[in-house]
């Protein structure tokens, strides 16, 4: 079974050969941007409600983010860690909490999401000589992506093993909560 986890984590990012402007990259990059979003509103506002222009805006945000990178999926990828790291500071900080998603993901609010440039850089540069260093952070967004695109409980299933071998049951509940409000 490691083996096989093995394997399949290391064929995460296939190279993208699509081109800005192109009809695909822009579908590509608007169902990335929606994943992301409800991960992000999964792992830092589950319980709240948002206005229907709250919500506008902050796809805005989050699209443009992934767009202004040459690797959507890439992009796609590190915004989730980011919004990863937040959660743990978050959970591990009492007090501390993600503001509406507009001033949290503002890039004038360095308490938000821009503040997750330098975790996400310092776990990047460990990775360099740790290649495995928070893996599950990274495995999170593949997960996501490929469970609700394929729609396969084979996939479902294995991502969930995933978790629970890495002993991760954090990141397992956000897969779980993030999937329902995917699908509901």
């Amino acid at each position: 079974m490691l083996q096989q986890s093995q394997l399949k984590v290391s064929n995460w990012l296939p190279a993208l050969t699509l081109v800005k402007g192109n009809e695909e990259y822009l579908q590509q990059s608007a169902a990335l941007a929606r994943l992301a979003w409800q991960v992000a509103y999964t792992a830092l506002w589950n319980a709240e409600e948002f206005s229907a222009l709250e919500k506008e805006k902050t796809m805005e945000f989050i699209t443009a983010f992934i767009r202004q990178q040459p690797n959507p999926l890439k992009a796609y990828t590190a915004f989730v860690q980011r919004v990863l790291l937040a959660r743990q500071y978050i959970t591990s900080h009492p007090g501390t909490y993600a503001p509406v998603p507009t001033q949290w993901f503002s890039t004038a609010n360095k308490n938000g999401f821009a503040g997750t440039q330098r975790w996400f850089e310092a776990v990047e540069n460990t990775r360099a000589s740790l290649p495995k260093f928070k893996e599950p952070l990274r495995a999170f967004a593949e997960a996501i992506r490929e469970t609700v695109q394929s729609g396969s409980a084979g996939d479902f299933h294995y991502w969930r093993s995933y978790f629970i071998s890495h002993n991760a049951q954090g990141l397992l509940n956000l897969f779980l909560s993030t999937l329902a409000n995917c699908h509901y």
